[in-house]
């Protein structure tokens, strides 16, 4: 299997914050509309395990509330890096136990899960609009995105790109760019 990266763009547009990964996905369909496997849902636990076959990188984009940081910080955390959860998910079934079933289940399950996700304020105000720090980070997002998939794609000599090394240089990249203090990187 070639090289693929998806990127998976969790929330729910009604709920204020919670909509930054439905803003995330709309403006990766206007920049590349054909050439960028884009996915945006509102589901959680189980329900995403129809997301993760046949790809070798999954981005998910979200939202988080964890009060230590201010809103439109962007939290960037990959898979390996978390040794284990405490706590339970507030979604009953988190994306961690949904990869670690998918791994159990299916043939093909992403190698890297990188997760992109942004310091909310209210994530629960029906009809709300977003804080202007989370829509702030809409445009960081999408050139965190760009710089992850440009950086995996199989170079010319046909070697395909090393997932790890290709995302912890996109990561430097981007945050070199829009300074350290917008981002918490685990």
């Amino acid at each position: 299997m070639a090289f693929t990266v998806r990127v998976l763009c969790l929330g729910n547009e009604l709920l204020a914050d919670d909509a930054f990964g439905n803003a995330v996905a709309e403006q990766l369909r206007l920049l590349f509309p054909a050439s960028l496997d884009v996915v945006e849902t509102p589901v959680s636990g189980f329900a995403l395990i129809d997301y993760l076959p046949n790809v070798s990188c999954l981005l998910v984009v979200d939202t988080v509330q964890t009060g230590k940081a201010a809103p439109g910080t962007i939290h960037l955390v990959r898979e390996g890096d978390i040794k284990s959860v405490s706590g339970c998910s507030p979604h009953y079934v988190g994306l961690f136990e949904t990869l670690e079933l998918a791994r159990k289940l299916l043939p093909s399950v992403p190698q890297e899960v990188i997760i992109l996700a942004v310091e909310a304020a209210d994530c629960t105000t029906l009809g709300g609009a977003m804080h202007p720090a989370v829509q702030a980070a809409v445009p960081v997002a999408l050139d965190l995105v760009r710089e992850i998939t440009q950086r995996c794609a199989p170079v010319h000599s046909g070697r395909e790109p090393q997932p790890s090394e290709a995302v912890r240089v996109s990561i430097e990249a981007v945050v070199a760019r829009f300074g350290r203090e917008r981002f918490v990187v685990i």
